[in-house]
């Protein structure tokens, strides 16, 4: 069982006249081993920068996040990278897959950055596709898949590892509603059978239900409702 701590998480950015933006006012919050918690909230609101400090991509101004033992906030170089590429999960909004790899390389690529062995990082790939129903599509490439076949792709490629933490943001911003409904579900099958700590910043109120918390950002404040 792994434990995600916030304590009172702070970002401020400098507008181009100079004004400060206070974007996070002090998030706090625990998630635990096999949660999957939902960020709402207006376009600008912060919820990107959260994720962006939980999974170490910015340093936060003030307060902290542990996942565990690790504290991500202060964790810098190679220890910084080694959670990156060990511990944490992303999934972007525009999947950012390379166009020049097939589902299967895509998949496969974060463990061949870990140095496993080729055939294994393969086989590892195959079935993690295979899981999320693209056993068919191994040797498409990128730019052959539709939207939601990409994105699965991109979950596909950041559980392969399994992860103590996925951060997903908008995963299913580009999608039409079905294929939103069906890859939400996939990421709630996914967290419970993995028992991943899932965060997701999104603005589809129907996969905000399907997370087992809710928090909303607001005017830099964060609060479960």
């Amino acid at each position: 069982m792994s434990t995600l701590v916030a304590r009172d998480l702070r970002k401020a950015y400098s507008s181009p006249s100079g004004a400060r933006i206070e974007v996070l006012r002090g998030a706090s919050f625990t998630i635990g081993s096999g949660e999957m918690a939902a960020i709402v909230g207006a376009s600008g609101a912060g919820k990107s920068t959260l994720l962006n400090l939980l999974g170490g991509l910015e340093a936060a101004d003030d307060g902290s996040a542990c996942l565990d033992d690790f504290e991500i906030t202060t964790a810098r170089g190679g220890e910084l990278t080694r959670f990156q590429r060990c511990d944490v999960g992303f999934v972007f909004q525009f999947h950012r897959l390379l166009p020049d790899l097939t589902a299967a390389e895509n998949v496969a690529l974060p463990l061949l950055i870990a140095r496993r062995r080729s055939a294994d990082a393969r086989r590892e790939a195959v079935s993690m596709l295979e899981r999320v129903g693209l056993g068919e599509r191994l040797s498409h490439r990128a730019g052959e898949l539709s939207g939601g076949e990409a994105g699965r792709v991109a979950i596909a490629r950041a559980l392969v590892r399994f992860p103590r933490l996925v951060l997903a943001d908008e995963p299913t911003g580009n999608l039409d509603q079905k294929t939103a409904d069906e890859t939400g579900e996939l990421l709630r099958a996914l967290s419970a059978e993995r028992r991943t700590i899932t965060i997701i910043a999104t603005h589809n109120e129907r996969l905000a239900a399907l997370c087992h918390r809710v928090f909303r950002l607001e005017g830099g404040r964060l609060a479960e409702v």
